[in-house]
């Protein structure tokens, strides 16, 4: 029996592994504007149990905490959206929300419970206001460098402030206008430089404490869909050379 072999081909030579990789490098542009950045956080308040700290900042850069944020930003669009949220089983609510800085212009409104009849449909679990008190992160002045809240960022649960707070496993989405021209990849840099920095002051953990966190400069460390992308496509083009 003769056997023949199949020939995938993609062009002629490098013209098709070279068209294939652009292919390629368009679906990771793609993907990457409209994915979600993820950040974790870092205790800054002094003398707070390991347990807690590790409760909100996790036991290592693979290991992270509960305390979250994704920062959401479509290309043209005029707004952000951030995601607060609190993942895990430990008991801890996130009360107070603080953000320095940055491209944003105000915000906007918050996704909570009280979203109006037909949506977008909040966690039922929680109950924010725009503006905090106090109007500061609190233990600011241990941050590194000092955490300034500007104002009109700032949003905080509403009484009884634990029990409307973010809790394990609920989220809280803030909207924020975006300055003209700004693009995912500003906001992020400005999250990855420090210039826009986000402060959670968490209350309710099991021993009944409370601590302030800012977020990491490093995003939260997992599978990348992008590098995959790019990987693959490398793969292809191997293979199609062969």
């Amino acid at each position: 029996m003769i056997r023949y072999k199949k020939r995938v081909s993609f062009g002629r030579g490098w013209v098709g592994a070279i068209l294939l990789l652009f292919l390629v490098l368009g679906l990771m542009a793609t993907f990457v504007q409209a994915q979600l950045v993820q950040h974790g956080f870092h205790c800054v308040t002094p003398g707070v149990s390991q347990e807690d700290k590790e409760t909100g900042e996790g036991q290592s850069p693979t290991q992270p905490g509960q305390l979250r944020v994704d920062i959401h930003h479509e290309p043209g669009d005029p707004t952000a959206t951030f995601k607060f949220y609190n993942v895990g089983s430990q008991p801890c609510s996130i009360t107070d929300i603080y953000i320095q800085d940055g491209h944003l212009c105000t915000l906007l409104y918050l996704i909570d419970k009280d979203d109006p009849l037909g949506g977008p449909y909040g966690d039922q679990g929680v109950d924010f206001s725009i503006g905090a008190t106090p109007g500061n992160l609190p233990d600011w002045q241990y941050a590194d460098p000092e955490f300034y809240a500007t104002k009109q960022f700032s949003s905080d649960s509403d009484p009884p402030v634990s029990p409307w707070g973010i809790n394990q496993g609920e989220w809280l989405e803030a909207i924020y206008s975006v300055q003209g021209g700004a693009t995912v990849y500003d906001i992020e840099a400005e999250v990855g430089q420090g210039i826009l920095r986000i402060g959670y002051h968490v209350q309710s953990f099991g021993d009944g404490k409370s601590a302030s966190f800012v977020n990491n400069l490093e995003q939260i460390p997992e599978p990348s869909t992008v590098l995959l992308l790019g990987l693959g496509g490398l793969a292809l083009i191997k293979k199609f050379r062969k």
